[in-house]
């Protein structure tokens, strides 16, 4: 606890990135839980025991927030992936949870904080966070791909407006590939081992996108405005997507100010009018800035960030809010928003 403590406390910094910054807050509040669970004396042994293991991975793998030696956007996708890890945490410790269902969760926390705490499934580069290779793989790359977009799942598992089979269906597949991704991180995997596990990741990996889109289409939701499905659309992406990407595929769109400077930190949107957000970011001088963007050209260079194949898989949930946005610029605007209508049969 002290240790998760000082954590928090290290974000407070004004240097650190308000996305780091309030993943890292999160990320605390879902381990809570557990820590309240863990100091429950009704919570059964084998329950608490396990627990008590996510806490030590996932806190430890939060230290990196504090190491200097990590790229800025590895440590941010790794703060995310915890975030999203942890965020069952409370469907896990609910009496009423399934057993069998709180099994592949638990399995599934404790693979994937496994692998963060390795700090090898943290992605670098590409917007969806899986360009890179495995550890011991060719070039000597570090990590297995995939890691980000297994903690999307998590993301739509944890969300109460998920029907029960659909979050059967995704947490059983996430486990699997959960454990092809421990698997590939653990040194004492064999090369011969990897290579066999790789090619059933990709084959589990995409049974699991799929599974992500029905689970997440499933859900019951209240159509949103335009300005509102735009704004959770953008932050989901802001979130989820390294600052160099954003920076190049806003670079058009941004005030002259944040291009002189440059821009450390692109945090959130907010509604601001019907067809106009309100963008938070943080410069590389660490000033708070924001400013007033157009619905229509953030929408389209986004969805040229993250590609309809990838937007499950990248922003979990809030991938609905990104297609809600692209079917009102269509049928209001005629504007097309990338592939995101592709497979929706706009």
């Amino acid at each position: 606890m002290e240790k998760l403590i000082d954590i928090v406390g290290m974000v407070a910094d004004p240097s650190t990135p308000a996305q780091d910054r309030q993943g890292v807050i999160e990320s605390a509040e879902n381990l809570s839980t557990a820590l309240a669970a863990i100091s429950d004396p009704d919570t059964p042994p084998e329950l608490r025991e396990d627990l008590t293991e996510i806490v030590k991975q996932a806190t430890s793998a939060l230290e990196v927030v504090g190491d200097p030696r990590v790229p800025p956007e590895e440590r941010s996708t790794l703060v995310l992936v915890i975030k999203r890890t942890t965020s069952t945490l409370e469907l896990i410790c609910d009496p009423k949870t399934p057993e069998d269902l709180r099994d592949q969760m638990i399995a599934t926390v404790k693979d994937l904080t496994y692998v963060a705490e390795r700090r090898e499934g943290v992605a670098q580069s590409s917007p969806a966070g899986e360009s890179a290779s495995s550890p011991g793989g060719e070039g000597g790359s570090r990590e297995p791909p995939n890691t980000l977009t297994a903690s999307s799942s998590e993301e739509i598992v944890q969300d109460r407006r998920t029907p029960p089979k659909e979050r059967e269906q995704l947490a059983k597949i996430t486990s699997q590939v959960s454990a092809l991704l421990r698997k590939i991180s653990d040194p004492k995997t064999s090369q011969t081992e990897r290579s066999d596990a790789r090619r059933e990741l990709e084959d589990k990996t995409s049974h699991m996108k799929d599974q992500q889109e029905e689970s997440a289409s499933a859900q019951e939701r209240p159509e949103e405005s335009l300005s509102k499905a735009a704004a959770v659309c953008t932050s989901a992406i802001f979130d989820s997507t390294p600052e160099s990407a954003l920076m190049r595929g806003l670079r058009e769109l941004v005030p002259s100010q944040w291009q002189d400077e440059g821009v450390k930190d692109f945090w959130k949107a907010e509604e601001k009018s019907d067809d106009t957000l309100d963008v938070l970011a943080q410069l590389r001088n660490d000033e708070r800035a924001h400013g007033p963007f157009e619905v229509a050209p953030l929408i389209t260079g986004l969805a040229e960030l993250v590609p309809h194949d990838k937007l499950f898989g990248t922003l979990g949930g809030s991938a609905l809010s990104c297609e809600q946005t692209a079917k009102y610029l269509d049928e209001e605007y005629g504007v097309t928003a990338g592939t995101w209508l592709t497979r929706s049969g706009a």
